[in-house]
């Protein structure tokens, strides 16, 4: 986990593939909650994809304000004493490329689905976040949550590369670091996307996200970190 509090919250965000999306009922003034699978844009931002025929689809057509909240605390016995966060912005239709290759790579089975004509892509603008560490730990933040835009460019740019390049030469990292992460041994490991933050496996239906323990600055860094955190486990 990140030493940077607003890395950090990023970080709890990165490593969850679900989110519970809360939005405006379309007309009543009414909170409504509904269960959202999500990936994240290179600087951080929340991609969701949505079915236009969903309530959820109608409510942000009318009000664009929604909230996410991010569950971090599986494996607390108390759930109440776990990591979480709840981000607030604003979302918005974004069909492009990049967005639809990230949210595919976190959730391929999505693939059945995605072309269909009711399906659309969104993206969340994050405004501000609230970060629950357990009782008693809790903090608002308003900055740092999106990463700078010439640090995203970088890495998408160098993204396609180093997902070939570590593939090929660093597969025994990529497993000794799921493995690390309570994953069974024996898989088949493949780096699908790569960020500052992070980086995400996959091995068939099986999905792992590995955190860095700072973020980076350099898309050079992804594989000397990679290979430095595989030897310390």
């Amino acid at each position: 986990m990140s030493t940077d509090a607003p890395g950090g919250v990023r970080q709890l965000m990165r490593n969850c593939r679900k989110a519970a999306l809360a939005t405006t009922l379309a007309g009543q003034a009414r909170p409504y909650v509904s269960l959202v699978t999500v990936a994240f844009d290179m600087d951080g931002s929340p991609i969701l994809l949505l079915s236009q025929l969903a309530d959820h689809s109608r409510n942000i057509e009318a009000d664009p304000r929604v909230a996410l909240l991010f569950d971090g605390t599986q494996g607390h016995a108390n759930p109440q004493q776990g990591p979480r966060v709840t981000l607030e912005g604003r979302i918005e239709p974004d069909p492009s490329p990049p967005l639809r290759r990230r949210f595919l790579a976190a959730h391929p089975a999505a693939k059945l689905y995605a072309d269909f004509a009711d399906f659309a892509l969104y993206r969340v603008k994050a405004e501000r976040a609230h970060w629950v560490g357990g009782f008693g730990k809790a903090q608002w933040f308003d900055q740092g949550l999106i990463l700078a835009p010439a640090l995203a460019a970088a890495f998408a740019q160098a993204e396609n590369e180093i997902l070939q390049s570590i593939n090929q030469q660093q597969s025994a990292d990529l497993a000794t670091l799921a493995v690390g992460q309570g994953q069974p041994p024996g898989l088949d490991w493949q780096l699908v996307a790569i960020d500052p933050d992070g980086c995400d496996l996959v091995a068939g239906k099986a999905w792992q996200r590995i955190s860095f323990p700072i973020s980076l600055c350099r898309p050079d860094e992804v594989a000397t970190e990679l290979a430095e955190m595989a030897v310390k486990k």
